[in-house]
């Protein structure tokens, strides 16, 4: 069984995560993730893609149960698989618009940071955040990255070592998101600004300057991996 649904809107690819009830980040989820970007990257949608996530969560973060299970090698399985998770989906040479319906936390902000786009569910029951402090987790090296590149340095301090919920509508002041919609528009929404973005000449070349610097930092973080 995948962990991932795939559907084609007029060039642009939905993705939607599909793991009940919370979307939780197990380690099989992010490996098989992982696998999917890159092979998406290999032929990229003419018109972008949209992640989304399946009923009530966009995702809940890394899945707790896994998380403590004490392990070492799951432990090194979660770490790695969050550090490829985020670093394929920040790599993507296209359009990617996060279309967030309903909670996401700690790995599920990090999500939407490397999202080149977050909608999000106007929805007062829903919340985003970056709770790993209160958790007990700290966050890996390639979301840390993430977080330094895409957040205003006072809302990553207030967010990360806070370990603070915040609602839709705070979402987008804090740079955890970038616009709100209806619930029922949200992925309809999410699609057509993924079409507008990817539509833009300058887009790939633009979007691939910006990250340039924290992309370098990626490639360092796998090219000294084991050396410390």
């Amino acid at each position: 069984m995948s962990f991932f649904a795939h559907e084609d809107r007029g060039g642009t690819t939905l993705v939607t995560i599909d793991r009940p009830p919370l979307n939780a980040l197990s380690a099989d989820l992010l490996e098989e993730g992982v696998a999917m970007l890159r092979e998406l990257a290999s032929a990229p949608p003419e018109a972008g893609i949209v992640l989304t996530g399946k009923g009530k969560a966009f995702t809940a973060g890394v899945d707790i149960k896994e998380a403590a299970d004490g392990d070492p090698d799951m432990g090194r399985r979660l770490l790695w698989g969050i550090n490829d998770f985020a670093a394929a989906l920040y790599r993507l040479p296209c359009a990617l618009v996060c279309a967030i319906n309903g909670h996401a936390i700690g790995a599920g902000g990090i999500v939407s940071l490397a999202a080149d786009w977050s909608v999000i569910a106007d929805d007062d029951a829903l919340k985003i955040g970056l709770p790993e402090a209160k958790a007990g987790l700290p966050f890996p090296q390639i979301p840390q990255i993430i977080m330094d590149q895409e957040m205003d340095p006072v809302w990553r301090r207030r967010a990360a070592l806070s370990s603070e919920l915040y609602s839709a509508q705070q979402s987008i002041a804090t740079g955890l998101a970038d616009e709100l919609a209806a619930p029922d528009a949200l992925v309809g929404t999410a699609v057509q600004r993924a079409r507008d973005l990817q539509a833009q000449p300058a887009f790939n070349e633009i979007k691939r300057n910006m990250r340039r610097a924290a992309l370098d930092r990626i490639d360092n973080v796998y090219a000294t991996r084991g050396t410390n």
